[in-house]
């Protein structure tokens, strides 16, 4: 189904909204989905403020399918049009209508939950208003019909929603340090990847790197972040936690100060350190907990 084909069927269905409220219960649902709607405005009484709207905090999607909106975010002002997508929180300093002459037609997703608003907090970053991809559309579109046509009954549903949606985003939206254009690699960018995981244990770093590759420091470090999406040194951090999570895995024996070493730490204390920000752990437990189990 082409995304045309779901934004025909939203269009086809009407103005419609659909309100999701649900009893708090015993179980506590960190995302939940809590409207979802299609509407096609002309009057220009349609106008929002960010900050009339209460104290509950809740977040909002909404994509414009034809015409055009106004968004005023803190002191910036945004025209929006087809395709583009806006992500707002409330309450916030923020202000969207329509104005005298214009047409507007979106479909919207409302959501709260303590993990929806953190995971704002990152999303906004790169908006508030971003262009998704044509398949993220189509998605959410058909979430949104989903929603319209009464499919979601219980809070898991609207939670498991909630969660797809939020995670749709991210990854269209976040870099999650393995993002790359679709451009060749440099050959120079190329050495130096092959240096990281050649020999992670190696004392390594953006100078030597650099040399490697024939560029300076700077021009280096601005070409690599281009082609890789993050700096040479996070990348070469990457490279030897990654090799670290591997060595942890496939020796249950191997001292954790080996490892350490192995992967390029003199201090088996600051090597721990940065694991457990890597992934949420310390080394020991990543061994001893069975969860990493297998194949990597």
């Amino acid at each position: 189904m082409s995304v045309n084909s779901v934004l025909n069927e939203l269009e086809a269905f009407g103005d419609d909204g659909v309100s999701l409220a649900f009893p708090k219960d015993r179980y506590r649902l960190h995302a939940m989905l809590s409207s979802a709607g299609h509407e096609s405005c002309e009057a220009r009484t349609y106008d929002w403020h960010g900050l009339k709207r209460g104290d509950a905090p809740f977040v909002l999607l909404q994509h414009t399918i034809a015409g055009r909106g106004r968004l005023r975010y803190e002191s910036r002002h945004f025209d929006l049009a087809p395709g583009q997508t806006m992500l707002l929180s409330f309450p916030h300093d923020n202000r969207y209508w329509l104005a005298r002459g214009d047409r507007w037609r979106f479909f919207w997703i409302c959501l709260h939950g303590r993990e929806m608003l953190r995971l704002w907090q990152e999303l906004k970053l790169a908006g508030p208003v971003v262009t998704l991809p044509d398949a993220s559309v189509e998605r959410l579109a058909g979430l949104c019909l989903s929603v319209l046509r009464n499919d979601v009954a219980t809070p898991a549903q609207a939670s498991a929603m909630a969660y797809g949606i939020a995670m749709q985003l991210a990854d269209d939206l976040l870099s999650w340090g393995a993002v790359r254009t679709q451009s060749k690699r440099p050959a120079a960018i190329e050495r130096a990847i092959s240096l990281c995981h050649a020999d992670p244990a190696g004392l390594l770093d953006v100078a030597k790197l650099a040399r490697a590759s024939g560029y300076s420091r700077y021009h280096f470090s601005r070409l690599f972040a281009q082609h890789e999406g993050m700096s040479p040194a996070r990348y070469l951090l990457r490279a030897r936690m990654e090799e670290a999570a591997r060595l942890l895995r496939a020796d249950d024996a191997v001292p954790i100060k080996l490892i350490a070493q192995r992967c390029g730490f003199a201090d088996a204390n600051y090597f721990s350190k940065v694991f457990r920000r890597f992934f949420g752990m310390p080394p020991q437990d990543f061994r001893r907990s069975g969860m990493f189990a297998g194949r990597a």
